[in-house]
């Protein structure tokens, strides 16, 4: 006797056939028929990938007697080798937090290209409206913010430090004037400091004083741009300068940034026009977005009082615990409703023609958000006891309750009347 799966009658019909597998390939290194110092040096004469793939798949002696799925998985990866391909993609916030989040997620508080469009719907972001922005993800969200509201509204986004430390990833986004208008940068101290409550300090005219309480300060940055002529006249050693310059494509280019750098001046807002908007009672933010690494409760606490009634906020954090200590927090307090804590489980497909199947490789986790819509510090209060709470609910359930024991009381005569009607007919028969 001998086995089946040696059987070389069955083996020659399914060769004949066009069956194949691979319970005969061994992986000695020897199947190939070109060694690498040949593959190197056509890869130094600069000859195509392609043409070197053909050549691997011509002197393999094992190619032939793989599967069809072996033979793609073969192909596929001695492409990726020696025939890479690359592709250009629009730099968007989707585009760029998934280059991230694959190359460097820490750096970006392993926030995923799904949360990052949750936290904007949640947030409810659209042209027009004023967002409040503090994030520790390398300006993902303000730049996805910018380009989601295309230059029409504002977005106040805080800062730590001396000065803005991701303007370099906002630039990857390639903004337009308007767009990277709409971000004003303003301080963390400003808001989330805890004498920042102050009187808001109106703009003047062309003296750039403003009265704080009773103290007078003068807004040096407001007389700096208020002194500014557009189109602004060239000073003499400029003028030598851009004689000296050997082509015309260099002036310019020199004078292409010279405007672009007056523009700026022209259009920055100063510090005490940045406090203003945030101080302002009659101009609330329509939204705030937090994503830090600080504690999120504390930072929200500080910025809610920002926020219009029945606007929503929304706060991302990579870990659940910070994240369940502020909701308990908002729900003590009477701050917020429709307050929903969540998650994302996130998994990508191979579709192929019968080799569709979930990717074995998988991210664990995208962080956490937890969304709700602020209530009004003096309308926002549930004015109903716990008495009427109760007396509301039984009045509800009242009249449903009798029609279920209604109900009940019928199925019961009837099973009642069934069950006797077939202990008579027993009687009948036992007579």
């Amino acid at each position: 006797e001998h086995s089946e799966e040696n059987d070389p009658e069955r083996e020659a019909e399914m060769a004949a056939a066009g069956y194949s597998d691979n319970r005969n390939l061994v992986d000695n290194n020897t199947a190939q028929g070109i060694s690498y110092s040949a593959v190197t040096e056509m890869r130094e004469q600069g000859i195509h990938g392609s043409e070197i793939v053909a050549a691997l798949i011509e002197n393999s002696a094992t190619f032939d007697a793989k599967t069809e799925f072996s033979k793609a998985k073969y192909i596929k990866r001695k492409q990726m080798k020696y025939q890479p391909r690359c592709r250009m993609v629009r730099c968007t916030g989707a585009s760029i937090c998934e280059a991230y989040y694959l190359k460097e997620p820490r750096k970006i508080m392993n926030l995923r290209e799904d949360t990052l469009a949750q936290i904007l719907a949640y947030s409810n972001i659209c042209a027009g409206c004023q967002v409040m922005v503090y994030e520790n993800c390398m300006g993902i969200i303000t730049g996805a913010l910018a380009q989601r509201m295309g230059g029409y509204g504002k977005i106040i986004s805080l800062y730590q430090g001396q000065q803005m430390s991701f303007t370099e990833m906002i630039a990857r986004f390639n903004l337009s004037f308007a767009e990277n208008h709409s971000i004003k940068w303003l301080h963390t101290g400003e808001v989330l400091a805890d004498d920042a409550a102050r009187p808001v300090a109106p703009s003047t005219g062309g003296a750039g004083v403003v009265e704080e309480g009773s103290e007078e300060v003068v807004d040096y940055e407001l007389a700096d741009r208020e002194q500014l002529v557009w189109p602004c006249p060239l000073q003499p050693h400029t003028r030598t300068y851009l004689e000296n310059m050997s082509s015309d494509r260099d002036r310019a280019d020199f004078l292409a940034k010279r405007c672009s750098r007056f523009a700026r001046k022209l259009t920055r807002h100063t510090v005490l026009e940045a406090r203003e908007w945030v101080h302002d009672p009659n101009r609330l933010c329509s939204s705030i977005i937090l994503a830090t690494k600080y504690d999120p409760t504390a930072c929200l606490l500080k910025m809610l009082p920002h926020l219009a009634p029945s606007c929503p906020f929304v706060v991302y954090s990579e870990f659940i615990e910070p994240l369940a200590e502020c909701f308990r927090e908002l729900q003590r307090q009477n701050l917020a409703i429709n307050l929903r804590l969540t998650d994302t489980w996130y998994r990508e497909y191979q579709v192929l023609p019968g080799r569709t199947h979930p990717n074995m490789n998988m991210s664990q986790s995208g962080g956490f958000i937890l969304a709700g819509v602020k209530l009004c510090p003096i309308t926002g209060k549930n004015e109903l006891d716990d008495s009427v709470v109760k007396a509301l609910k039984a009045q509800e359930k009242g009249p449903r309750g009798r029609q279920r024991k209604k109900s009940k009381e019928a199925k019961k005569k009837r099973a009642g009347g069934g069950n006797e009607s077939r202990d008579s007919k027993r009687s009948r028969k036992k007579k």
